[in-house]
């Protein structure tokens, strides 16, 4: 990396936000490799689900040629393979999830991270945003990356967390809170396609329910008060998990459709628009895509912004 970009940071905070879109956050990669190859360097990262854990590699010290290795060793084939039963709150459990990502992110502790890494997460019960920075690392990003109604909650310091872009799927203002003068924002989220996929797994599971409610011996628990404690744990909590987490967007809505204009915010935004989320497959053309979104003239805005922003602090120094 260029010796003066090490310089520049050095009293000018620059951060690295990298937000959700499940498949979509492959393009993070090609992106994060274009800001590294030319020479812009971080001193925090803010991250949200799969930006969350990509940001997560990277401050753990894995390269971003490693990271992009990995990515094609772990196709997903191997990723199905990491799917285990999460029955009743989530259709998986993500403890193999959890297990890969504390492998990626080399077993480290938020303390003992090379760059400092804010993660998002949502409190399914309250609706709130929580940060987590401290702590083991693949716990908050299985929290970060748990999508209601599809992973099972994720237990930290007595709240069930789930998917940050619930609340703050690209968190810009969150690195600004955290002190930022400078901030870098790569943008793979498809609003439209997430609510969709909430409806959809709230649908599914409501068309589960009715259907096992006629079974014999599921029958048998519902009675004209209610249905009885022991049908809660036959009737999949996904539905409920998902129904929150419609509730939850829907209450944030403003806050999540808001991006900060500002001059000392530089948005990248692939074209990732017609990749849905599940779209692990494409690894190679999403990568590509996000290095493509980083064109010359991003690059240029960026270290005239350090510029101005380095000036600027050694003038009131």
């Amino acid at each position: 990396m260029e010796e003066n970009a090490k310089e520049m940071t050095e009293s000018t905070k620059i951060a690295l936000v990298m937000g959700s879109g499940a498949a979509r956050g492959y393009a993070h990669l090609g992106a994060l490799k274009r800001l590294f190859e030319a020479g812009i360097s971080v001193d925090m990262m803010v991250g949200t689900s799969f930006g969350a854990l990509v940001g997560a590699a990277f401050s753990a010290g894995r390269s971003v040629y490693d990271m992009e290795e990995l990515t094609r060793e772990f196709g997903w084939r191997k990723i199905i393979k990491m799917l285990d039963i999460g029955y009743p709150r989530g259709i998986i459990a993500g403890n193999r999830m959890k297990d890969f990502f504390s492998f990626v992110v080399k077993e480290k502790l938020f303390s003992e991270l090379d760059i400092p890494l804010t993660v998002v997460t949502t409190n399914i019960e309250t609706g709130e945003e929580v940060l987590i920075n401290e702590g083991p690392v693949s716990e908050a990003v299985m929290a970060s990356s748990a999508l209601p109604g599809i992973f099972t909650p994720v237990r930290f310091k007595n709240q069930w967390l789930v998917d940050g872009a619930l609340v703050n799927p690209l968190p810009i203002q969150t690195a600004l809170d955290l002190g930022a003068d400078l901030v870098i924002a790569i943008d793979v989220s498809c609003p439209i396609k997430s609510v969709k996929y909430l409806n959809g797994i709230k649908k599914s599971s409501k068309a589960l329910f009715k259907n096992i409610s006629q079974l014999p011996y599921v029958n048998s628990m519902v009675s004209p008060k209610g249905i009885s404690r022991k049908l809660k744990y036959i009737i999949p909590e996904g539905f409920y998990t998902a129904s929150d987490g419609l509730r939850i967007r829907e209450n944030n809505k403003e806050k999540i459709d808001m991006i900060p204009k500002l001059k000392n915010v530089v948005l990248i935004k692939p074209e990732v628009e017609e990749i849905n989320w599940f779209d692990f497959y494409s690894v190679n053309k999403i990568i590509q895509k996000g290095s493509k979104a980083v064109n010359p003239d991003i690059l240029r805005n960026i270290k005239a912004l350090i510029s101005e922003l380095e000036e600027k602090n050694y003038a009131e120094k």
